[in-house]
């Protein structure tokens, strides 16, 4: 008994965008962190969630070291990265700005995360 073949597009309904969502989260993270430790590479996954949440996994070293990594490559190494064909919501994923603004919104929620730790 096979599985049944899904279209790939957007689901229309929230609450089954958020379950599945969800669900594959986890799998990502897991492939994730699979990859990282069986060929002992420098991982790092950040993905918004339907509702805006920012999810992130790094592997052995802190997401911030790994997109700092990234950063300091040379335009033309990243340029010739491999990635999926250009798609309007991956313009702005390559984009240095961006990825300077996503790291700095990390850690400002780290430090605040830490703040409320001592409260505890």
């Amino acid at each position: 008994m096979g599985r049944v073949k899904l279209e790939i597009k957007r689901i229309e309904n929230p609450t089954n965008r958020q379950v599945t969502f969800s669900k594959r989260r986890n799998g990502l993270i897991k492939k994730a962190y699979e990859l990282s430790i069986l060929c002992d590479i420098d991982i790092a996954v950040i993905m918004f969630s339907p509702s805006g949440r920012v999810n992130h996994f790094s592997g052995r070293r802190r997401i911030e070291d790994v997109f700092t990594r990234y950063i300091n490559l040379p335009d033309q190494v990243r340029d010739n990265a491999v990635s999926f064909p250009e798609l309007p919501y991956r313009r702005g994923i390559q984009n240095k700005e961006y990825l300077l603004r996503t790291l700095q919104q990390l850690r400002s929620e780290n430090d605040i995360a830490l703040q409320l730790a001592k409260f505890v």
